[in-house]
Order: structure tokens, then sequence, then C-alpha cells
């Protein structure tokens, strides 16, 4: 079992002690983010969205929900009060101008668990927000934008450490914090030193050994560089059951740092049973994380919108502002626009944008936005074959109804709109089941994708799959190609060998187009 995979499994379980679950804001809500709710169904959180759409505040909402009294602990800030509390306050992240809406009436909702209890805590904002001192207890780490300006724009730092009569205690990085940052920075390390001075509260300078001699501190790091070293070292450092609280995780740092640091996250997260949530732009970082962690906001209108397991293509698609064509067409995932992209003609293609969303449920939940936004133009849906009436009637009441007919259910009305808005693909399955059964049945289906005897008797004897989704790689690996080869030549295949199978949908496609 894989680290994330262990990590779903034993976020069901209370070996992550404690869990915040979720956050809800009431009418009022704070910076424009209201009457909504936010889940968090995995250990780690990858959220992404517009510029403003309310990310960063929701971060720091979460900063001002937990409490500390352990007064050892230096939440990261880049300020050097010598009065600085253990925990977050409003005051941190919440500062009015005059004349600025106050939000007075605010109140945030949270929903958490300690164990095996359920808990909820409400921050109310009259003229102040209510007592610090009621919220629960948790150890909380936020890290802003700001850990990405170098030491040598911050005055306080020169002065401490730049003067050659400078006092300071000098400590060796951890070796599990120094062999994870060893192979993010791929270079020599040899040994990372902490240096701490009692006239700066929270700021250690750092310096790194290379094996070759050279040495250097974070005045002549890269930013990258002193991020990584942050990140890894002070989260490694962290009690267990901490949160950790990141904004823009990629900031300083080119895409293969961004992978490699995210996978070290990832077992520092199991190691410390710690809970993680960070705002990116970054496909990379997004991909990285399982589709449930992964939220994506939108706002089609003017109300906020939280998509659950978002597809990749779907989040980055908002963040492009790519324009649709004359038509929306949603799938569930890769495979489906794969085969959507086969059979079609280049004509209609042309006219056509194709975007998978991640999940059944997605596909109704984007056809509600869609219509919220009549910018955006015509849009229309194709699920897999195994989306039951009950799911779509379920969810046309929950993402469709009351934003594109009327408050009341009609059944007649559900009947000609979804009709009119949703198509499945042939079988009733998944494609990739479908795909092995045709793969089974059809010798001819089989030879074209590998013409070998072996292949053949490996699909009808052989093939084992503990999940469909593996179907390609699978395959992949019997024959010596790689998934994205195997899964456009099985694509093809079941387009060429069963046409008449899809008739429906390029009709449906085509009438849509209309």
């Amino acid at each position: 079992m894989g680290t994330r995979e262990d990590l779903a499994k034993k976020w069901k379980t209370p070996y992550f002690n404690q869990k915040l679950k979720s956050i809800t804001f009431n009418e009022v809500g704070l910076r424009g983010v209201k009457n909504t709710s936010i889940k968090f169904n995995y250990p780690i959180t990858a959220i992404a969205g517009a510029n403003g759409i309310g990310k960063t505040t929701i971060l720091q909402l979460i900063a001002c929900l937990y409490h500390n009294n352990d007064t050892s602990h230096k939440p990261y800030r880049f300020s050097n009060a010598k009065n600085a509390k253990p925990y977050y306050t409003f005051r941190d992240f919440f500062i009015h101008f005059r004349g600025e809406d106050k939000s007075e009436g605010s109140a945030i909702e949270y929903a958490f668990r300690v164990g095996k209890k359920k808990k909820s805590h409400t921050l109310k904002k009259g003229q102040q927000w209510n007592d610090y001192n009621r919220r629960p207890e948790r150890t909380t780490d936020f890290y802003g934008v700001s850990r990405v300006i170098p030491a040598n724009e911050f005055a306080m730092i020169k002065n401490t450490f730049g003067s050659s009569s400078a006092s300071f205690t000098t400590k060796a990085l951890s070796k599990q914090s120094t062999s994870m940052i060893k192979k993010v920075l791929a270079k020599p390390l040899e040994s990372v030193e902490v240096n701490s001075s009692t006239k700066v509260v929270n700021f250690d300078l750092n310096k790194i050994n290379l094996s070759t001699g050279l040495s250097y501190s974070n005045f002549n790091m890269g930013a990258g560089e002193e991020v990584i070293i942050s990140l890894i070292s002070r989260m490694n450092e962290l009690p267990q059951n901490s949160i950790v609280l990141i904004e823009e995780l990629e900031l300083g740092l080119h895409p293969k740092a961004q992978k490699l640091l995210i996978e070290n996250l990832f077992q520092i997260v199991l190691d410390k049973k710690l809970q993680l949530i960070f705002t990116t732009h970054s496909p990379f970082l997004f991909d990285a994380v399982p589709t449930q962690g992964r939220l994506l906001l939108r706002k089609p209108s003017d109300k906020l919108e939280v998509i659950y397991s978002p597809s990749s293509s779907l989040a980055f698609s908002e963040l492009t502002g790519e324009t649709p064509k004359e038509l929306t067409v949603y799938v569930e995932d890769k495979v489906a626009k794969l085969m959507l992209e086969t059979l079609l003609s280049s004509s209609i293609r042309k006219r056509i944008y194709i975007l998978d969303v991640g999940s059944k449920e997605n596909l109704v939940s984007m056809i509600g936005s869609h219509y919220r936004n009549e910018s955006l133009g015509k849009a229309i849906a194709i699920a897999d074959g195994d989306l039951t009436e009950k799911e779509l009637r379920v969810w046309y009441k929950s993402h469709l109804l009351k934003s594109y007919k009327g408050e009341l259910f009609d059944e007649e009305v559900f009947q000609q709109e979804t009709q009119k808005l949703f198509a499945k693909f042939v079988g009733d399955n998944a494609p990739e089941k479908y795909m092995l059964e045709k793969l089974k049945e059809n010798e001819a289906y089989a030879r074209f994708v590998d013409d070998s005897d072996v292949f053949v008797v490996f699909i009808a004897d052989e093939i084992c799959l503990g999940d469909h989704h593996g179907l390609f790689r699978v395959i992949g690996e019997e024959i010596g190609l790689s998934e994205e080869s195997v899964m456009r030549d099985v694509v093809r295949g079941l387009v060429q060998f069963y046409q008449e199978g899809f008739r429906k949908i390029k009709k449906f496609i085509e009438g849509s187009l209309k």
C-alpha cells in the first residue's frame, strides 16, 4: 500500500486524532465568502480557484479556529514581537481600514473530531470576535506568501545575523529533515546548521554545508531553497496532530522541486499525523493529491461554489479562463474525453469544448453551474454507463433544479430537461469494464491492440484487475507500452469495432449544436 492509500485508510480511523471536517459561513460571511460550507475528506487538501475567490480567507479562518497554550510554540510569522502569542488571532489576518466593512454578524461554524468524538465550535463577530480561550486546542502553523521574501530584505534579520559581532546559538538540523531536503534540492548536502538569536523571536538563519566544501546561508540562497528548508524542518518538528496551512505552496519552486517537495510532505503528514491544507495554482501539485483531497472554488454567479474531487482539467480550465466554443461537453474522466475525441469528426471537434470533471456528481454540478452563467453558452454532459436515474434525480435536485428551472421538483420537467442535457455512453458500467468485456469476446478487437497469440490468451484467460481503472496499466505491462499508448489503442479499437453503439452519442452532440 502506498502513502496516499495509507493516508486515505487511516483518515477514517482514530489514527488521526484531530481532524477538521468542515467550515461553514453564514449569510454575512467574511470578505465575500458566505452561505457556503467546505468539507475536508482527506489528510491533505489542495484548494484551487481564481484569485480573489476566497482561498486565503478560508486558510486564515482555519488558523483562527484553534487555540494553543504551549508557549514554546512560535507560530510561523515574520514578526519580532517579543510578546507574540503561541496561537493566531484575527488581528494577525483581518485588519480593517477606516470605512471598510467589519463583517459584524459574521458566524463561522467549524465541525471537527477529537478521537472518536464529533465536536463543533462557532466563532462570532460582534464589535469583536468572541473569546479565544473557548477555542479548541490544537497546534497550528500558517505559512503565508511572506515566506518567499529573501532574508536580506528584513532589516531586523540583517542587523542580527549580518553583524560580525552577532551572538547566536547553532544546532544541526535533524537527520530526517536533512535527508528530505537533500532529495528535494538534489545537491550534495552534508548538513544544515540552524542559527537562532534571542533578538529575533521567530526566525532562524539556516546555513547549508555541501560535501564539496561550499557553505552558504539564507542571505545567499535562492527563495526556493529557503522555502524548502523552512517547510520541511518546521513540519518535522511540529507536535503530532497539528494542522498546517500553506498559502500558494508552489511559490518560489520550479515544477520538479514542487513534485519532490509534495512527496516528502505526504510522508511527514503520515508520520506526524498532521492535517495539511494548502492553496495552489500549480497543476503539478494539484495532480499529486488524490481526488478526494482536491477542492475547486468557483463563482459562476455571486455565490461561491465548492466542487469536490475535480479533475485537474476542470480546475485549470477555470484558472486559465479558457473560452468555451459553441458547445461545452462535460465528461467524467480522460478515458471518456478520449472516446469522444476519437469518435467525432474534426468538423465537430473544432466546434466543441470537451472537459473531464472527475466524477458523475460533478457532471450534474457543472451543468447547474454552467447555466447560472449565461455568457458560457450551451452545455451538455455525457456520463459513463453506470449513472443511474436515481443518482441523476438526487443530484439534479441538489445541483441543478434550484438554479436552472425553479424551486419545485416536477417529474415531467425532470425527464424533459435531463433528456436534453444528459446522455450516457454505451453499456451499464464504467468504460474500462465495458472495454474489457468486448476485448474478451472479440478476438479481432484484442488483436487490434496487440496481434499476438500470447496477448489474446492473456486477455481471454489471465488478466486480473483489482480496480478497473488499472486496465491500461496492466495491459501496458503485458505488452511493453505506456499506459497512455494502450488507452489510445484500446479506445480507437472500441470505436472502430462498435461504432453502432456510439451512434446515439454522435446524434446527441450534433443535435445540441443546432
